[in-house]
């Protein structure tokens, strides 16, 4: 696929400004050597790159490219989704998730390549309530980590930021229950549950290996567990897939599912790794909905 028209949305306040401002100048160049017509949209704060993005798609751009994270990516999506538009993913986050899962360069010349080359798939997107994502949507112990993550911290020490949230989190060990129902199955009494768009979760584990961005289905991984020891072993085994069939794991690949509190407080939902809110939520999968460079 020929892409014409370029429009690539960051977030000039993450990561290294300096390096990033040359990445994009130098990306700029190289594209319109090509004869490409490339233009920059900084965000001003949050929830800005879903309305430029938006604004980019009404304008007629083919290629609405998020550099940053898994979260400036999430915002670019809720724009672009349903549209004729391509979303591409230049990784300059902390975790970049996506990247992983589809392999997608970080280099400025590499990128370039991909662009040129123009080679795309058409992907399922998660939809939570009224919200789109295209990784995970994780309700319990994964989002209140997220929540809690010191900004100085992850702006300074990236991914280790996310390790010291999470020490924090298994010293006071509060897990609200919450009651999961998936078509006709019988409701069940979870902890921690991920519904996973894509096999990457992040930090070296798989918690939905068997999930695929092409696959019209979410795959739902359901912690029931109560034990702050099950929950380490279940880390352990993540990092290499095996804790699918361990005592308290309940594994389904899904088109959709409801998620409501058991408990007076409501937990807390994450997607693509960003805290969006609490529960209720229902999640559903909406196949082929985004066309994603790659």
């Amino acid at each position: 696929m020929r892409f014409s028209r370029i429009a690539v949305i960051y977030n000039p306040s993450s990561g290294r400004p300096r390096e990033r401002q040359g990445a994009i100048a130098e990306f700029t160049r190289l594209l319109e050597a090509a004869g490409r017509t490339v233009t920059i949209w900084p965000t001003e704060g949050p929830n800005h790159a879903t309305e430029l993005a938006r604004q980019r798609v009404a304008e007629g751009y083919d290629l609405i490219l998020a550099y940053g994270g898994d979260g400036t990516m999430n915002e670019v999506l809720q724009g672009v989704v349903g549209s004729e538009a391509t979303l591409g993913f230049w990784p300059g986050g902390t975790a970049n998730v996506l990247a992983a899962e589809i392999r997608f360069p970080s280099r400025v010349k590499e990128v370039v390549r991909r662009v040129l080359a123009g080679k795309t798939v058409d992907v399922t997107v998660g939809q939570a309530n009224q919200r789109y994502f295209l990784l995970m949507a994780g309700v319990g112990l994964d989002a209140a980590v997220a929540g809690s993550v010191d900004p100085w911290l992850k702006k300074r020490f990236g991914k280790l930021a996310f390790g010291v949230a999470g020490l924090k989190f298994m010293w006071r060990w509060e897990l609200a229950p919450f009651r999961v129902r998936i078509s006709d199955e019988e409701e069940v009494i979870g902890r921690f549950v991920v519904a996973g768009n894509a096999h990457s979760y992040g930090g070296g584990f798989q918690l939905t290996p068997r999930a695929e961005l092409t696959d019209p289905y979410l795959d739902l991984c359901i912690f029931t567990s109560e034990s702050r020891g099950d929950y380490v072993r279940y880390a352990l085994a993540a990092i290499l897939a095996l804790h699918r069939e361990m005592p308290g794991v309940i594994y389904r690949k899904v088109k959709s599912c409801r998620i409501e509190s058991a408990a007076r407080e409501d937990a807390p939902v994450q997607l693509d790794g960003e805290l969006v809110g609490t529960l209720p939520v229902t999640l559903q999968a909406i196949p082929r909905a985004l066309r994603l460079l790659v």
